[in-house]
């Protein structure tokens, strides 16, 4: 049931649909105003414990929003709520009765949907090729999304690649795209974020097959990094 390439495809045809729905044919999404525009009431609840949940009435949807500092977050939030309202067509397209499927299908079809919304595929990918991939370039581009999403999304692109995210100097994501990667870091990997991480700067290290790639994302009581590990030979 699951070829991933298949629900990916369904995922890409269903958030490229809607978008064109909404106006949106370039440049950042604001995932509120495209749900406002797509016909879902949007309320914000300050009260309800999820970022987001979804809830029909009669024949309209609504998507109930908790507030919060970081924009991103609602951003996210409501993206994944619209992936919500689409799930069923994901699974027309690639066949499968959504009564007869394993538990958590649906909310993973939402996770696929979500980042399409807010980094379309038919502007994203060029934009990221334009700009060497620069993390800082695209969250200036594409400002609703954060920027752990940014990376996690140029993993679509053909080019083998590994993100890698680091909070206060621990390792909390990893992932892969076409190829395996090791859970540690490999050390040119490692010796490229050390440099970042102490001192707050963009760093890029090469050896004889990888590129490596750290941005900081600092704040003032916090520290994250983000890596991004392409093949040498393919960059």
């Amino acid at each position: 049931m699951w070829d991933i390439k298949l629900w990916q495809k369904a995922a890409d045809h269903e958030a490229e649909r809607v978008l064109e729905q909404g106006g949106y044919l370039s440049g950042e999404v604001d995932a509120i105003q495209l749900a406002r525009r797509i016909g879902c009431d949007v309320i914000f609840d300050r009260q309800q414990a999820a970022r987001g949940r979804l809830k029909r009435f009669g024949k309209r949807n609504a998507i109930f929003l908790k507030p919060d500092q970081r924009p991103e977050r609602v951003q996210w939030a409501a993206s994944h709520e619209i992936g919500e309202t689409l799930a069923y067509r994901v699974f027309q397209q690639v066949g499968v009765d959504p009564t007869n499927c394993e538990p958590g299908l649906r909310e993973h079809i939402a996770n696929l949907i979500a980042p399409r919304l807010l980094l379309p595929g038919r502007t994203f990918f060029a934009e990221a090729e334009l700009v060497c991939e620069s993390l800082f370039l695209l969250k200036e581009i594409f400002s609703t999304a954060s920027y752990e999403l940014i990376a996690l999304r140029l993993l679509d692109r053909p080019v083998p690649g590994c993100v890698t995210v680091i909070d206060q100097g621990r390792i909390t994501k990893r992932r892969a795209s076409n190829s395996s990667c090791s859970r540690d870091f490999l050390p040119v990997e490692r010796d490229c974020w050390e440099q970042s991480h102490e001192q707050c700067s963009y760093q890029e290290h090469h050896d004889e097959t990888l590129q490596i790639r750290c941005w900081p994302i600092h704040e003032e009581h916090w520290k994250r990094e983000i890596v991004v590990t392409r093949s040498a030979r393919e960059e």
